[in-house]
């Protein structure tokens, strides 16, 4: 497994926020060479638990040996699946301690399903969780938007929702996109969530989400993602911030 870092910033300053971590297979195999097939894959496969405890040990890790350069906030990717083990909450925070980081410091990025028909395991680690102080984020929103009310949203201890690329790609030429973002971010105001978008290639697209109340944003126009070493090097620039 390898794992890469892309940096998030703020979408006014464009100062750093946090990073998120992305794992991938280390031949970029077809069909299994972006984050979302990984986390497919482990969970077709059943490993996805012991996958998930590599990935927090080796983010930490860095994050720890990256000392005064590792940005505020690290964020992971983890599958809906993780909050089904009992043990889920307590292996992360007994990490963070061993790490000495803070849980206010991670973000945990879920898809879609996080706040669909929750059971009382997954309830009780994403409650424990965020009373910790980790935040928690709905990734890839959008698609099903149709199906999701404020209230489902607002009974989930979700703090941040981020946008689907999909939708926020065609904002400054497709109408259609504008009407989805603008219901997303009415949608998120009224929740008090904080609005993020992935996948941004261009500043036309920053401007619309500006519009809309967008915070966070990462993607190829920031920095794509990098290994170890090429992240370090990006932090130590004379621009970091």
């Amino acid at each position: 497994m390898l794992v890469n870092y892309q940096p998030i910033v703020d979408l006014g300053s464009r100062k750093l926020v946090r990073a998120e971590a992305l794992c991938r297979f280390p031949d970029n195999r077809e069909g299994l060479d972006t984050p979302d097939d990984f986390v497919k894959y482990a969970e077709q496969q059943g490993l996805i638990k012991d996958l998930t405890g590599l990935l927090l040990g080796t983010t930490l890790d860095f994050w720890k040996k990256l000392g005064p350069l590792a940005p505020e906030g690290l964020a992971l990717n983890l599958s809906v699946q993780n909050l089904e083990e009992v043990d889920l909450a307590d292996r992360i925070l007994e990490s963070l301690g061993q790490h000495q980081m803070q849980p206010e410091r991670l973000s945990l990025e879920f898809d879609e399903r996080v706040v669909r028909g929750q059971r009382p395991v997954p309830q009780a680690n994403l409650e424990k969780l965020s009373k910790a102080g980790v935040k928690i984020t709905v990734d890839g929103f959008g698609p099903s938007l149709s199906s999701f009310s404020r209230l489902e949203l607002e009974t989930m201890p979700v703090n941040e929702l981020k946008v689907d690329r999909a939708i926020v790609r065609d904002l400054d030429s497709d109408p259609n996109s504008r009407a989805a973002v603008k219901a997303i971010a009415e949608l998120a105001r009224d929740a008090h969530l904080v609005l993020s978008a992935s996948g941004i290639e261009r500043e036309s697209t920053v401007e619309w989400l500006a519009r809309f109340g967008f915070t966070r944003i990462q993607g190829f126009l920031i920095a794509p993602a990098m290994d170890e070493t090429a992240f370090t090097a990006w932090l130590s620039r004379p621009s970091a911030a």
